[in-house]
């Protein structure tokens, strides 16, 4: 309470949606998904950067923006995937809704907008915006080909046939206490994100699709090397062409491959093993990898060192930290 004469204290304002942004080692990459971030038609979010066990210059990146908006965190041990420091983020958020953001993908401008939107439309839990996979060019003014994600069945999730890769998704925070974090990675048989979908909607979660092209994913798994190179300049020159949103839509779906078609045996079929708890893109990845073998190939390709197969001794942590000691 003020003491007569002064001013009440201004109360603790909750944005209207907190926008969690894991990263690692890739500025020039964070760098434009932060600008898509500032060029949305709503203002009033904040945005949480997770760092992964960062080196300096990611620090340096965000502060660049000098938005009091966009905050900073480093973790001090690498966690080495995304599930870790995205639910640091969701534990740090005050946002009336909760948005995910990869770092190496970016929204059009009215990203925020249309899924807030559709969420009090719909009363959904979770918001999946439509998006597109971004292929890598074989040169520099080769044409753009995609592929459409995030279709559902009657507007709604359909663990058979949706994909709602992160960076599509907006959840409501009051939901997350019920519906949990994501799952380690190593325990997933498939992305960790779509691993989460799937349990939110065993869990009776309201999921709905939005019909509106939002997201664009650029897959650091599909481009080698990306994290030794962090040549952002795909996401630059997509971020720049937003100052004319549907003229990019236009161009994105010119590029987009049809889908494919499932036989309705084939659905059905799917359909009746997800409610038994077997998620279908799960037994798709089991045919191709061992549990945690997906992430083991994505850091391959991205030119990051392997995970450690255990958690390190006493004897390895003392030498970790006195070789960081010897290099500050």
């Amino acid at each position: 309470m003020a003491l007569p004469g002064q001013p009440s204290p201004s109360p603790r304002t909750e944005p209207l949606v907190s926008v969690v942004i894991a990263t690692h080692n890739r500025p020039a990459a964070l760098r434009e998904a932060l600008r898509s971030v500032l060029g949305q038609t709503v203002e009033d979010w904040e945005a949480i950067v997770v760092g992964d066990a960062c080196r300096p210059d990611t620090a340096a990146t965000v502060a660049a923006f000098g938005d009091g908006r966009v905050s900073y965190i480093d973790l001090p041990v690498n966690f080495g995937e995304q599930s870790g420091p995205n639910n640091i983020g969701f534990a740090r958020a005050r946002g009336r809704f909760v948005a995910i953001l990869n770092h190496d993908d970016i929204w059009f401008p009215d990203h925020l907008a249309a899924t807030t939107g559709w969420a009090e439309a719909t009363g959904a839990d979770v918001v999946i915006a439509r998006g597109a996979v971004v292929r890598p060019r074989s040169d520099a003014g080769g044409e753009i080909r995609t592929a459409i994600f995030g279709a559902g069945k009657h507007g709604f999730y359909d663990p058979v046939i949706t994909a709602g890769f992160g960076s599509a998704q907006l959840v409501r925070r009051t939901a997350l206490e019920r519906l949990g974090g994501w799952r380690p990675a190593s325990r997933c048989f498939c992305e960790s994100s779509q691993d989460w979908l799937f349990r939110a909607w065993r869990k009776g979660a309201i999921i709905a699709t939005m019909p509106h092209l939002t997201v664009l994913k650029l897959h650091s798994g599909e481009r080698r090397g990306s994290y030794v190179q962090d040549d952002a300049q795909e996401q630059k020159d997509l971020v720049d062409a937003m100052a004319a949103p549907d003229a990019l839509r236009v161009k994105i779906l010119d590029g987009a491959a049809e889908p494919d078609r499932i036989r309705s045996l084939t659905y059905f079929r799917r359909r009746f093993l997800a409610t038994l708890g077997i998620h279908p893109r799960a037994r798709t990845f089991r045919r191709g990898y061992a549990r945690g073998g997906f992430l083991a190939m994505l850091r391959e390709v991205r030119g990051l060192s392997p995970l450690p197969e255990r958690e390190p001794e006493p004897k390895e942590m003392l030498s970790r930290y006195r070789a960081g000691s010897e290099d500050d």
